[in-house]
Protein backbone atom coordinates (compact mmCIF):
# COMPACT_ATOMS: atom_id res chain seq x y z
CA UNK A 1 0.00 0.00 0.00
CA UNK A 2 1.57 3.46 -1.33
CA UNK A 3 1.17 6.22 1.26
CA UNK A 4 0.10 9.20 -0.78
CA UNK A 5 -0.22 11.50 2.03
CA UNK A 6 2.60 12.07 4.62
CA UNK A 7 0.03 13.80 7.25
CA UNK A 8 3.06 15.85 8.03
CA UNK A 9 0.94 17.88 10.62
CA UNK A 10 -1.21 15.98 12.01
CA UNK A 11 1.64 13.26 12.69
CA UNK A 12 3.34 16.28 14.17
CA UNK A 13 0.79 17.05 16.91
CA UNK A 14 0.68 13.83 17.43
CA UNK A 15 3.65 13.67 18.47
CA UNK A 16 3.60 16.30 20.61
CA UNK A 17 1.03 14.93 22.00
CA UNK A 18 1.98 11.70 22.71
CA UNK A 19 5.22 13.22 24.26
CA UNK A 20 3.47 15.21 26.99
CA UNK A 21 1.81 12.34 27.82
CA UNK A 22 4.98 10.10 28.34
CA UNK A 23 6.38 12.87 30.00
CA UNK A 24 3.58 13.19 32.64
CA UNK A 25 3.39 9.24 33.03
CA UNK A 26 7.04 9.49 33.48
CA UNK A 27 6.93 12.40 36.37
CA UNK A 28 4.22 10.03 38.00
CA UNK A 29 6.20 6.74 37.74
CA UNK A 30 9.52 9.35 39.00
CA UNK A 31 7.19 10.57 41.91
CA UNK A 32 6.27 6.24 43.21
CA UNK A 33 9.96 5.50 42.27
CA UNK A 34 11.68 7.83 44.42
CA UNK A 35 10.35 6.88 47.26
CA UNK A 36 12.23 3.90 47.11
CA UNK A 37 14.80 4.46 45.24
CA UNK A 38 17.11 6.57 42.73
CA UNK A 39 16.63 5.66 38.85
CA UNK A 40 17.58 8.75 36.55
CA UNK A 41 14.42 10.35 35.14
CA UNK A 42 16.03 10.26 31.15
CA UNK A 43 16.12 6.73 31.65
CA UNK A 44 12.48 6.30 33.34
CA UNK A 45 11.51 8.79 30.32
CA UNK A 46 13.36 6.61 27.24
CA UNK A 47 11.59 3.45 29.05
CA UNK A 48 7.99 5.06 29.20
CA UNK A 49 8.38 6.20 25.74
CA UNK A 50 8.89 2.72 24.50
CA UNK A 51 6.60 1.01 26.65
CA UNK A 52 3.98 3.83 25.78
CA UNK A 53 3.68 2.98 22.23
CA UNK A 54 4.39 -0.85 22.57
CA UNK A 55 1.28 -1.15 24.83
CA UNK A 56 -0.82 1.37 22.56
CA UNK A 57 -0.03 -0.72 19.71
CA UNK A 58 -1.59 -3.56 20.91
CA UNK A 59 -4.10 -2.62 22.84
CA UNK A 60 -5.61 -0.08 20.60
CA UNK A 61 -4.64 -1.47 17.23
CA UNK A 62 -2.35 0.34 16.00
CA UNK A 63 -3.69 3.70 17.45
CA UNK A 64 -1.65 5.79 20.37
CA UNK A 65 -3.56 7.60 22.67
CA UNK A 66 -2.68 10.94 20.57
CA UNK A 67 -3.22 9.09 17.54
CA UNK A 68 -7.10 8.46 18.34
CA UNK A 69 -7.53 12.29 18.27
CA UNK A 70 -6.07 12.89 15.23
CA UNK A 71 -7.25 10.30 13.53
CA UNK A 72 -4.38 8.46 12.38
CA UNK A 73 -3.54 4.83 12.74
CA UNK A 74 -0.45 3.11 11.82
CA UNK A 75 -0.44 0.30 9.38
CA UNK A 76 1.36 -2.57 7.74
CA UNK A 77 3.01 -1.21 3.81
CA UNK A 78 -0.15 -3.49 2.26
CA UNK A 79 -3.04 -2.00 4.45
CA UNK A 80 -3.44 -4.72 6.93
CA UNK A 81 -3.33 -4.38 10.70
CA UNK A 82 -0.11 -4.24 12.31
CA UNK A 83 1.10 -7.38 14.49
CA UNK A 84 3.30 -8.05 17.60
CA UNK A 85 6.57 -8.70 15.18
CA UNK A 86 6.04 -5.56 13.28
CA UNK A 87 5.36 -3.48 16.54
CA UNK A 88 8.85 -5.13 17.76
CA UNK A 89 10.92 -4.26 15.33
CA UNK A 90 8.97 -0.63 14.82
CA UNK A 91 9.41 0.20 18.94
CA UNK A 92 11.69 -1.81 20.33
CA UNK A 93 14.27 -2.82 17.70
CA UNK A 94 13.85 1.02 15.50
CA UNK A 95 13.16 3.50 17.71
CA UNK A 96 14.52 2.00 20.72
CA UNK A 97 17.55 0.63 19.56
CA UNK A 98 18.93 2.38 16.97
CA UNK A 99 16.95 5.58 17.12
CA UNK A 100 18.26 6.06 21.31
CA UNK A 101 20.98 3.48 22.30
CA UNK A 102 23.47 2.98 20.12
CA UNK A 103 22.96 6.85 19.39
CA UNK A 104 23.28 7.54 22.84
CA UNK A 105 26.67 5.14 23.12
CA UNK A 106 27.74 6.87 19.99
CA UNK A 107 27.69 10.41 20.79
CA UNK A 108 29.03 9.85 24.67
CA UNK A 109 31.71 8.33 23.14
CA UNK A 110 32.21 11.05 20.48
CA UNK A 111 30.87 13.80 22.32
CA UNK A 112 31.48 13.41 26.42
CA UNK A 113 28.56 15.17 27.16
CA UNK A 114 26.44 15.48 30.29
CA UNK A 115 24.25 12.58 29.75
CA UNK A 116 20.64 14.14 30.28
CA UNK A 117 21.71 16.11 27.17
CA UNK A 118 21.89 13.41 25.54
CA UNK A 119 18.65 12.15 25.28
CA UNK A 120 17.86 15.99 24.37
CA UNK A 121 19.74 15.84 21.47
CA UNK A 122 18.61 12.11 20.56
CA UNK A 123 15.08 13.00 20.52
CA UNK A 124 16.04 16.27 18.31
CA UNK A 125 17.77 14.02 15.62
CA UNK A 126 15.20 11.63 15.85
CA UNK A 127 12.48 14.41 15.14
CA UNK A 128 14.87 15.90 12.72
CA UNK A 129 14.94 12.94 10.79
CA UNK A 130 11.56 12.36 10.68
CA UNK A 131 10.74 16.08 9.92
CA UNK A 132 13.42 15.38 6.48
CA UNK A 133 12.24 12.20 5.29
CA UNK A 134 8.10 12.84 5.73
CA UNK A 135 8.04 14.85 2.73
CA UNK A 136 10.44 13.02 0.23
CA UNK A 137 9.07 9.80 1.66
CA UNK A 138 6.02 9.89 3.00
CA UNK A 139 7.27 8.13 5.64
CA UNK A 140 9.86 8.21 8.79
CA UNK A 141 12.51 6.13 8.50
CA UNK A 142 11.41 3.65 11.57
CA UNK A 143 8.06 3.52 9.10
CA UNK A 144 10.39 2.40 6.49
CA UNK A 145 12.43 -0.11 8.17
CA UNK A 146 9.80 -1.41 9.18
CA UNK A 147 7.31 -1.47 6.73
CA UNK A 148 4.63 0.24 8.25
CA UNK A 149 2.61 3.49 7.45
CA UNK A 150 0.12 5.95 8.62
CA UNK A 151 -3.36 6.27 7.53
CA UNK A 152 -6.42 8.39 7.96
CA UNK A 153 -8.94 6.34 9.56
CA UNK A 154 -12.87 7.23 11.33
CA UNK A 155 -12.43 3.81 13.45
CA UNK A 156 -13.19 4.06 17.30
CA UNK A 157 -14.78 6.93 18.12
CA UNK A 158 -16.16 6.09 20.79
CA UNK A 159 -12.92 5.00 22.03
CA UNK A 160 -11.67 8.56 22.21
CA UNK A 161 -13.45 9.82 25.07
CA UNK A 162 -12.15 7.40 27.38
CA UNK A 163 -8.70 8.16 26.39
CA UNK A 164 -9.03 11.83 26.27
CA UNK A 165 -10.13 11.46 29.86
CA UNK A 166 -7.09 9.26 31.44
CA UNK A 167 -5.06 11.79 29.53
CA UNK A 168 -7.06 14.77 31.64
CA UNK A 169 -6.08 12.44 34.95
CA UNK A 170 -3.09 11.98 34.16
CA UNK A 171 -1.88 15.67 33.14
CA UNK A 172 -3.47 16.43 36.25
CA UNK A 173 -1.50 14.67 38.74
CA UNK A 174 2.03 14.80 37.28
CA UNK A 175 1.00 19.09 37.35
CA UNK A 176 0.21 18.52 40.92
CA UNK A 177 3.26 16.80 41.36
CA UNK A 178 5.28 18.91 39.48
CA UNK A 179 4.26 22.08 40.84
CA UNK A 180 3.19 21.21 44.61
CA UNK A 181 6.22 20.99 46.42
CA UNK A 182 7.04 24.63 45.50
CA UNK A 183 3.74 26.13 45.65
CA UNK A 184 3.63 24.96 49.39
CA UNK A 185 7.42 26.53 49.70
CA UNK A 186 7.61 29.43 47.14
CA UNK A 187 10.68 30.84 48.52
CA UNK A 188 12.85 27.51 47.57
CA UNK A 189 12.47 28.19 44.07
CA UNK A 190 15.46 29.89 43.46
CA UNK A 191 17.76 27.61 45.42
CA UNK A 192 16.69 23.99 45.79
CA UNK A 193 16.52 21.62 43.07
CA UNK A 194 12.88 19.54 42.94
CA UNK A 195 11.97 16.84 43.08
CA UNK A 196 14.73 16.45 45.78
CA UNK A 197 16.89 13.47 45.55
CA UNK A 198 15.35 10.47 47.77
CA UNK A 199 17.30 8.65 50.77
CA UNK A 200 18.54 5.74 49.43
CA UNK A 201 21.09 2.98 50.56
CA UNK A 202 23.53 4.53 49.11
CA UNK A 203 22.96 8.25 50.13
CA UNK A 204 23.00 6.69 53.60
CA UNK A 205 26.11 5.19 52.89
CA UNK A 206 27.95 8.97 52.25
CA UNK A 207 25.99 9.92 54.82
CA UNK A 208 27.51 7.47 57.19
CA UNK A 209 31.63 8.74 55.68
CA UNK A 210 30.36 12.05 56.52
CA UNK A 211 30.36 11.80 59.87
CA UNK A 212 32.78 9.66 60.60
CA UNK A 213 35.04 10.23 58.21
CA UNK A 214 35.33 14.27 57.50
CA UNK A 215 36.91 16.58 59.52
CA UNK A 216 36.19 20.64 60.22
CA UNK A 217 36.66 22.68 57.07
CA UNK A 218 39.76 24.86 58.23
CA UNK A 219 41.06 22.11 59.70
CA UNK A 220 41.29 19.71 56.83
CA UNK A 221 42.82 22.53 54.96
CA UNK A 222 45.45 22.82 57.22
CA UNK A 223 46.15 19.96 57.12
CA UNK A 224 46.29 19.70 53.41
CA UNK A 225 49.40 22.61 54.51
CA UNK A 226 51.23 19.95 56.21
CA UNK A 227 51.86 18.18 52.79
CA UNK A 228 51.93 20.54 50.27
CA UNK A 229 53.06 24.13 49.34
CA UNK A 230 50.35 25.40 48.01
CA UNK A 231 46.72 24.73 48.15
CA UNK A 232 43.81 25.68 45.39
CA UNK A 233 40.43 26.40 46.48
CA UNK A 234 38.30 26.21 43.64
CA UNK A 235 35.70 28.75 44.12
CA UNK A 236 31.75 28.81 43.24
CA UNK A 237 30.33 31.04 40.91
CA UNK A 238 31.94 34.11 41.53
CA UNK A 239 29.01 36.24 43.83
CA UNK A 240 28.17 33.67 45.93
CA UNK A 241 29.23 35.14 49.31
CA UNK A 242 29.40 32.68 51.91
CA UNK A 243 32.28 30.92 50.49
CA UNK A 244 34.34 34.28 51.39
CA UNK A 245 33.12 33.79 54.84
CA UNK A 246 35.22 30.58 55.07
CA UNK A 247 37.79 32.03 53.09
CA UNK A 248 38.65 34.22 55.81
CA UNK A 249 38.29 31.76 58.45
CA UNK A 250 41.27 30.17 56.79
CA UNK A 251 42.95 33.19 56.57
CA UNK A 252 42.15 34.88 60.16
CA UNK A 253 43.37 31.35 61.55
CA UNK A 254 46.90 32.02 63.66
CA UNK A 255 48.41 28.63 61.36
CA UNK A 256 47.36 30.74 58.27
CA UNK A 257 49.39 33.66 59.46
CA UNK A 258 52.12 32.07 61.17
CA UNK A 259 53.14 29.22 58.33
CA UNK A 260 51.70 30.47 55.64
CA UNK A 261 51.20 34.36 55.11
CA UNK A 262 50.16 34.16 51.30
CA UNK A 263 47.59 34.63 49.19
CA UNK A 264 46.85 34.28 45.06
CA UNK A 265 43.66 35.54 43.43
CA UNK A 266 42.38 35.15 39.90
CA UNK A 267 40.43 38.20 40.51
CA UNK A 268 42.88 41.24 39.92
CA UNK A 269 45.35 42.10 37.11
CA UNK A 270 49.03 42.30 37.79
CA UNK A 271 49.63 45.77 36.87
CA UNK A 272 47.45 47.17 40.12
CA UNK A 273 50.08 44.61 42.41
CA UNK A 274 52.00 47.67 43.55
CA UNK A 275 48.70 49.44 44.22
CA UNK A 276 47.28 46.41 46.24
CA UNK A 277 50.54 46.30 48.53
CA UNK A 278 50.41 49.86 49.23
CA UNK A 279 46.59 49.28 50.06
CA UNK A 280 47.07 46.45 52.32
CA UNK A 281 49.53 47.56 54.37
CA UNK A 282 47.91 50.98 55.03
CA UNK A 283 45.96 52.54 57.89
CA UNK A 284 43.14 54.10 57.27
CA UNK A 285 41.36 57.00 59.90
CA UNK A 286 37.74 55.11 59.80
CA UNK A 287 35.54 52.95 58.04
CA UNK A 288 34.31 55.52 55.39
CA UNK A 289 38.36 56.23 54.41
CA UNK A 290 38.58 52.51 54.52
CA UNK A 291 35.70 51.93 52.45
CA UNK A 292 36.62 54.36 49.29
CA UNK A 293 40.18 53.60 48.98
CA UNK A 294 38.75 49.17 48.85
CA UNK A 295 36.12 50.98 46.17
CA UNK A 296 38.93 52.34 44.28
CA UNK A 297 40.80 49.36 43.84
CA UNK A 298 38.48 47.22 43.44
CA UNK A 299 37.05 49.22 40.55
CA UNK A 300 40.35 49.40 38.54
CA UNK A 301 42.26 46.47 39.34
CA UNK A 302 40.10 43.91 37.20
CA UNK A 303 41.83 42.81 34.08
CA UNK A 304 39.11 41.41 32.27
CA UNK A 305 35.48 43.32 33.16
CA UNK A 306 35.25 46.93 33.08
CA UNK A 307 33.98 46.76 36.94
CA UNK A 308 34.01 43.95 38.90
CA UNK A 309 31.15 44.06 41.20
CA UNK A 310 30.91 41.02 44.05
CA UNK A 311 30.96 42.38 47.40
CA UNK A 312 32.91 39.14 48.71
CA UNK A 313 36.43 40.32 47.14
CA UNK A 314 35.65 43.62 48.60
CA UNK A 315 34.87 42.84 51.76
CA UNK A 316 37.88 40.29 52.15
CA UNK A 317 40.14 43.44 50.84
CA UNK A 318 39.01 45.09 53.33
CA UNK A 319 39.25 41.88 56.32
CA UNK A 320 42.96 41.18 55.21
CA UNK A 321 43.89 45.13 55.40
CA UNK A 322 42.11 45.24 58.78
CA UNK A 323 43.99 41.80 59.82
CA UNK A 324 47.57 43.61 58.32
CA UNK A 325 47.41 46.30 60.78
CA UNK A 326 46.94 44.46 64.10
CA UNK A 327 49.69 42.49 62.65
CA UNK A 328 54.02 42.92 63.26
CA UNK A 329 55.72 43.46 59.65
CA UNK A 330 57.09 39.75 59.68
CA UNK A 331 53.70 38.05 59.99
CA UNK A 332 51.58 40.77 57.51
CA UNK A 333 49.77 38.93 55.24
CA UNK A 334 50.79 38.97 51.24
CA UNK A 335 48.23 39.34 48.50
CA UNK A 336 49.02 38.69 44.70
CA UNK A 337 46.91 39.35 41.57
CA UNK A 338 47.86 36.96 38.64
CA UNK A 339 45.21 37.99 36.01
CA UNK A 340 46.28 38.87 32.66
CA UNK A 341 48.44 42.73 32.50
CA UNK A 342 45.61 45.81 31.59
CA UNK A 343 45.75 49.51 30.94
CA UNK A 344 42.23 50.97 30.86
CA UNK A 345 43.02 54.47 30.97
CA UNK A 346 44.77 53.69 27.41
CA UNK A 347 42.29 51.00 26.67
CA UNK A 348 40.61 51.29 23.20
CA UNK A 349 38.11 48.45 21.69
CA UNK A 350 40.98 47.24 19.08
CA UNK A 351 43.34 46.74 21.80
CA UNK A 352 41.05 45.05 23.92
CA UNK A 353 40.52 42.59 21.30
CA UNK A 354 44.37 42.38 20.83
CA UNK A 355 45.57 42.69 24.25
CA UNK A 356 42.99 39.68 25.78
CA UNK A 357 42.27 37.23 22.56
CA UNK A 358 45.42 36.13 22.18
CA UNK A 359 45.96 35.36 25.76
CA UNK A 360 46.12 31.72 27.18
CA UNK A 361 44.99 33.28 30.18
CA UNK A 362 45.29 30.02 32.34
CA UNK A 363 48.85 29.81 31.37
CA UNK A 364 49.21 33.40 32.10
CA UNK A 365 47.96 33.37 35.83
CA UNK A 366 49.46 29.99 36.01
CA UNK A 367 53.31 31.70 34.87
CA UNK A 368 52.39 34.64 37.65
CA UNK A 369 51.67 32.47 40.57
CA UNK A 370 54.89 30.28 39.89
CA UNK A 371 57.16 33.39 39.45
CA UNK A 372 55.99 34.62 42.77
CA UNK A 373 56.47 31.44 44.20
CA UNK A 374 59.83 30.29 43.00
CA UNK A 375 61.18 33.76 43.15
CA UNK A 376 59.72 35.47 46.31
CA UNK A 377 57.81 32.70 49.02
CA UNK A 378 60.43 30.46 48.43
CA UNK A 379 63.26 32.06 49.83
CA UNK A 380 60.59 33.11 52.96
CA UNK A 381 60.02 32.00 56.00
CA UNK A 382 56.34 31.25 54.47
CA UNK A 383 56.81 29.01 51.80
CA UNK A 384 53.20 28.42 51.46
CA UNK A 385 50.32 30.07 49.55
CA UNK A 386 45.98 29.77 49.31
CA UNK A 387 44.98 30.14 45.47
CA UNK A 388 41.40 31.01 44.87
CA UNK A 389 40.59 30.07 41.27
CA UNK A 390 36.97 30.18 39.76
CA UNK A 391 35.25 26.64 38.93
CA UNK A 392 37.45 25.28 35.75
CA UNK A 393 40.71 27.51 36.94
CA UNK A 394 40.90 25.35 39.45
CA UNK A 395 40.23 21.71 37.72
CA UNK A 396 43.61 19.76 38.03
CA UNK A 397 44.94 16.06 36.46
CA UNK A 398 46.32 14.85 39.35
CA UNK A 399 47.26 11.37 37.81
CA UNK A 400 48.59 13.05 34.55
CA UNK A 401 47.47 9.49 32.71
CA UNK A 402 47.74 9.59 28.84
CA UNK A 403 44.13 9.97 27.47
CA UNK A 404 42.03 10.47 30.51
CA UNK A 405 41.95 14.57 30.14
CA UNK A 406 40.83 16.98 27.46
CA UNK A 407 42.59 19.71 26.34
CA UNK A 408 41.16 22.86 28.23
CA UNK A 409 41.48 20.65 31.42
CA UNK A 410 45.37 20.20 30.83
CA UNK A 411 45.47 24.12 30.13
CA UNK A 412 43.68 24.60 33.05
CA UNK A 413 45.96 27.25 35.91
CA UNK A 414 45.93 24.38 38.27
CA UNK A 415 46.75 21.98 36.07
CA UNK A 416 49.54 23.96 35.01
CA UNK A 417 50.58 24.39 38.43
CA UNK A 418 50.25 20.64 38.54
CA UNK A 419 52.92 19.96 36.41
CA UNK A 420 55.44 22.25 37.46
CA UNK A 421 55.62 21.34 40.99
CA UNK A 422 54.43 18.21 41.23
CA UNK A 423 53.55 16.41 44.62
CA UNK A 424 53.44 20.27 45.72
CA UNK A 425 49.98 21.52 45.00
CA UNK A 426 46.21 20.41 46.30
CA UNK A 427 43.43 21.49 44.55
CA UNK A 428 40.15 21.25 46.57
CA UNK A 429 36.58 21.75 45.38
CA UNK A 430 33.54 23.74 47.71
CA UNK A 431 30.14 22.05 47.33
CA UNK A 432 28.22 23.61 44.38
CA UNK A 433 26.22 23.40 41.42
CA UNK A 434 27.37 22.13 37.60
CA UNK A 435 28.69 24.46 35.13
CA UNK A 436 25.32 23.64 33.52
CA UNK A 437 23.81 24.60 37.02
CA UNK A 438 22.49 21.11 37.61
CA UNK A 439 22.73 19.06 40.67
CA UNK A 440 26.16 17.51 41.29
CA UNK A 441 25.47 13.70 40.91
CA UNK A 442 21.96 14.27 40.39
CA UNK A 443 21.67 15.51 43.85
CA UNK A 444 22.87 12.45 45.12
CA UNK A 445 25.97 14.91 46.97
CA UNK A 446 23.33 17.03 48.70
CA UNK A 447 20.61 14.72 49.79
CA UNK A 448 23.49 12.58 51.86
CA UNK A 449 24.99 15.92 53.15
CA UNK A 450 21.05 16.60 54.28
CA UNK A 451 20.88 13.38 55.87
CA UNK A 452 23.98 13.73 57.91
CA UNK A 453 22.45 17.33 58.77
CA UNK A 454 24.47 19.46 56.08
CA UNK A 455 27.74 19.75 58.71
CA UNK A 456 30.30 22.38 57.96
CA UNK A 457 33.02 19.38 56.85
CA UNK A 458 36.30 18.59 54.16
CA UNK A 459 38.10 15.26 52.77
CA UNK A 460 40.00 13.87 50.56
CA UNK A 461 38.20 11.98 47.88
CA UNK A 462 40.94 9.13 47.51
CA UNK A 463 39.68 6.34 50.25
CA UNK A 464 36.09 8.29 49.94
CA UNK A 465 33.61 7.12 48.20
CA UNK A 466 32.65 10.51 46.73
CA UNK A 467 35.76 10.10 44.55
CA UNK A 468 34.73 7.32 42.43
CA UNK A 469 31.71 9.02 41.49
CA UNK A 470 32.07 10.34 37.46
CA UNK A 471 32.87 13.83 37.16
CA UNK A 472 30.33 15.93 36.48
CA UNK A 473 31.33 19.20 36.93
CA UNK A 474 31.51 20.64 33.49
CA UNK A 475 29.73 20.18 30.53
CA UNK A 476 32.36 18.18 28.81
CA UNK A 477 32.83 15.24 31.13
CA UNK A 478 34.64 12.17 30.12
CA UNK A 479 33.36 9.15 31.27
CA UNK A 480 37.26 7.53 32.22
CA UNK A 481 37.45 10.67 35.13
CA UNK A 482 36.27 10.69 38.62
CA UNK A 483 36.51 13.16 40.96
CA UNK A 484 39.30 12.04 42.79
CA UNK A 485 41.66 12.85 39.28
CA UNK A 486 40.52 16.17 39.34
CA UNK A 487 40.56 17.11 42.77
CA UNK A 488 42.36 16.68 45.87
CA UNK A 489 39.53 17.44 48.54
CA UNK A 490 36.10 18.39 48.83
CA UNK A 491 34.37 21.00 51.21
CA UNK A 492 31.15 21.07 51.87
CA UNK A 493 30.32 24.99 53.60
CA UNK A 494 26.76 25.80 53.75
CA UNK A 495 23.90 23.75 51.51
CA UNK A 496 22.63 25.11 49.07
CA UNK A 497 19.52 27.13 49.73
CA UNK A 498 21.85 28.77 52.77
CA UNK A 499 24.55 29.92 50.34
CA UNK A 500 23.78 33.68 49.70
CA UNK A 501 24.61 35.89 46.10
CA UNK A 502 25.61 39.43 47.15
CA UNK A 503 26.67 42.22 44.58
CA UNK A 504 27.85 45.47 44.73
CA UNK A 505 29.65 47.82 47.57
CA UNK A 506 30.08 51.40 49.09
CA UNK A 507 31.02 53.92 46.95
CA UNK A 508 31.43 52.02 43.80
CA UNK A 509 30.58 54.75 40.98
CA UNK A 510 31.55 57.62 42.69
CA UNK A 511 33.13 59.95 40.43
CA UNK A 512 33.17 56.95 38.35
CA UNK A 513 30.47 56.73 35.60
CA UNK A 514 32.25 58.11 32.55
CA UNK A 515 35.28 55.63 32.96
CA UNK A 516 32.86 53.06 33.44
CA UNK A 517 31.01 53.64 30.17
CA UNK A 518 34.88 54.28 28.52
CA UNK A 519 35.60 50.85 29.53
CA UNK A 520 32.26 49.14 28.59
CA UNK A 521 32.77 50.86 25.02
CA UNK A 522 35.88 49.12 24.90
CA UNK A 523 34.25 45.65 25.27
CA UNK A 524 30.38 46.05 23.49
CA UNK A 525 27.23 47.66 23.06
CA UNK A 526 25.74 45.07 26.03
CA UNK A 527 28.74 46.13 28.51
CA UNK A 528 27.70 49.48 27.62
CA UNK A 529 24.16 48.95 28.31
CA UNK A 530 24.48 47.19 31.96
CA UNK A 531 27.02 50.14 32.42
CA UNK A 532 24.49 52.79 31.58
CA UNK A 533 21.46 50.99 33.66
CA UNK A 534 23.82 50.71 36.68
CA UNK A 535 24.65 54.18 36.41
CA UNK A 536 21.06 55.57 36.66
CA UNK A 537 20.38 53.19 39.08
CA UNK A 538 23.48 54.53 41.66
CA UNK A 539 22.50 58.28 40.90
CA UNK A 540 19.09 57.28 42.09
CA UNK A 541 20.16 55.91 44.98
CA UNK A 542 24.18 54.59 45.91
CA UNK A 543 23.12 51.81 47.96
CA UNK A 544 20.25 49.92 45.79
CA UNK A 545 23.39 48.62 43.85
CA UNK A 546 23.82 46.82 47.33
CA UNK A 547 22.01 43.55 46.57
CA UNK A 548 21.86 40.28 48.68
CA UNK A 549 19.57 37.63 47.77
CA UNK A 550 19.72 34.05 47.91
CA UNK A 551 22.47 32.24 45.53
CA UNK A 552 19.76 31.23 42.37
CA UNK A 553 21.11 27.69 42.13
CA UNK A 554 18.29 25.99 41.22
CA UNK A 555 16.66 28.64 39.29
CA UNK A 556 17.48 27.46 35.33
CA UNK A 557 16.39 23.66 35.95
CA UNK A 558 13.45 24.50 37.99
CA UNK A 559 12.37 27.16 35.57
CA UNK A 560 12.71 24.28 32.96
CA UNK A 561 10.70 21.36 34.68
CA UNK A 562 8.55 23.69 37.11
CA UNK A 563 7.13 26.54 34.41
CA UNK A 564 8.33 25.42 31.29
CA UNK A 565 7.48 21.78 30.53
CA UNK A 566 4.06 22.51 32.25
CA UNK A 567 3.35 24.80 30.30
CA UNK A 568 3.71 22.79 27.20
CA UNK A 569 2.12 20.33 28.73
CA UNK A 570 -1.41 22.62 29.45
CA UNK A 571 -1.05 24.06 25.73
CA UNK A 572 -0.37 20.21 24.52
CA UNK A 573 -3.68 19.07 26.35
CA UNK A 574 -5.66 22.35 25.30
CA UNK A 575 -4.91 21.38 21.75
CA UNK A 576 -5.88 17.88 22.48
CA UNK A 577 -9.09 19.44 23.44
CA UNK A 578 -9.95 21.39 19.89
CA UNK A 579 -9.26 17.77 17.99
CA UNK A 580 -11.48 15.77 20.06
CA UNK A 581 -13.87 18.43 19.61
CA UNK A 582 -13.53 18.38 16.01
CA UNK A 583 -13.72 14.91 16.09
CA UNK A 584 -16.91 14.99 17.30
CA UNK A 585 -18.26 17.10 14.55
CA UNK A 586 -16.79 14.45 11.69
Amino acid sequence: MKNSKSYFWLRFISTVFDLSNIYCISIIFQFLIWKFTYVRFCDIFVSTFVVYYFISYILLNGVSPAKSLTGLKIVTSIGVDIRIKHILLREIGLKLLFGIVIPAYFLQWLFPFWSPLITILIECVILFLSIILLPFFRNTWWDLFSKTTTIRTTDQKKRKYFIFLATTIITFFSLIIIIKPVYNNKGNFIKTFYPEYPVTNETIKYADFIKNSSKDPVNYVFDLFEKYDIVVLSERYHPEYTQYELIFKIIDDARFIKYVGNIFTETGSVSFQDTLNTYLNSSFKNEEELNKSTAILQRNSNGVHPLWTPTNHFDLLKKVNLLNNKLPDSTKISWYYTDIPVNWETMTKETHLKGFTPYKRDSVMAANILEKYQNVISSQKRKKALVIMNTNHGYGLLNQKKGTGIKWIDSSTTNYLIKALPEKVANVMLNTVSYIWTPIQDGKWDASFKYAGNPDVGFNFNGSPFGDDKWDAFVLSPKSLTYKDIFTGYIFYKPLNEQIKKDGFPFELENFGDSLLRRASCVDSKEVESAKMLISQYNKDPLSIIQVEPAPSAIFLNGLTIIFFPMLIILSYLISIVFLFKRVKE
